[in-house]
């Protein structure tokens, strides 16, 4: 699928490490200590790529962890690398799980490269209990509005999907979440940039777009935690 073809890169796996994102675990670490998650809550990573943040939930806080992702490739190293995670291969905006399944739905790096967000947000919602959290760690525009871009190539990167702060919050709104938090965390994202362009991989190869010159520090994109909630009164 093109869309999980630069995360399919050895080079860019090499460099990045296998999180695959800004931020890495002690993000994903961050997150489930705000959301409170306890041993034995089941938690669904969309997106899973190569397994590590599953893994990371089984193995660290107790959690039931699922991961779904539409690439053979990374699925097969996941199922390698721990034969007793439950994988799925299928897409984020159509989730073949029940209602009201899941503690937590975790999409780190994904949701932006979704081509549908108000679906897959809504399928989000759909397998969350309620009261369950949804974490979206994301590339964001800190500008208002989209900055103009070059053009991207053709197989689009993860600005392709990324909006401006109050787009995404508004999104998420809107599919029918309590907004509980919202961090910038842009820094992960500049040391990121640095270790791809001392690795001597563009980043624009993972973005799919680059900003014009003269944009200045608001158009240029950043990096930023959301976690929303399933309200407690909702019947799914």
């Amino acid at each position: 699928m093109p869309l999980s073809q630069p995360y399919e890169s050895p080079a860019l796996r090499e460099a990045i490490g296998p999180a695959l994102r800004p931020g890495g675990l002690a993000l994903t670490e961050r997150t489930v200590r705000f959301c409170g998650l306890v041993p034995g809550d089941q938690v669904l990573d969309v997106g899973c790529g190569t397994g590590a943040t599953a893994v990371f939930l089984q193995d660290r806080f107790g959690a039931v962890a699922v991961g779904i992702d539409a690439s053979d490739l990374l699925l097969a190293e996941a199922r390698e690398s721990c034969s007793a995670l439950a994988l799925v291969r299928g897409d984020g905006a159509c989730l073949p799980f029940a209602p009201d399944l899941f503690a937590a739905v975790i999409c780190e790096c994904v949701l932006s490269l979704l081509t549908n967000h108000q679906k897959a947000l809504a399928e989000f919602y759909r397998v969350l209990r309620p009261g369950g959290h949804l974490v979206v760690a994301d590339l964001y525009w800190r500008s208002p509005e989209p900055p103009d871009m070059a053009p991207p190539p053709a197989a689009q990167g993860c600005l392709a999907g990324a909006l401006p702060r109050h787009a995404l919050e508004e999104r998420v709104a809107a599919a029918g979440f309590a907004l509980d938090l919202w961090e910038d965390h842009s820094e992960d994202l500049k040391r990121l940039a640095a270790k791809l362009a001392w690795n001597g991989i563009r980043v624009a190869d993972l973005w799919g777009a680059a900003c014009r010159p003269g944009t200045g520090p608001a158009g240029r994109p950043g990096y930023a935690l959301l976690v929303g909630r399933k309200r407690r009164d909702s019947h799914g």
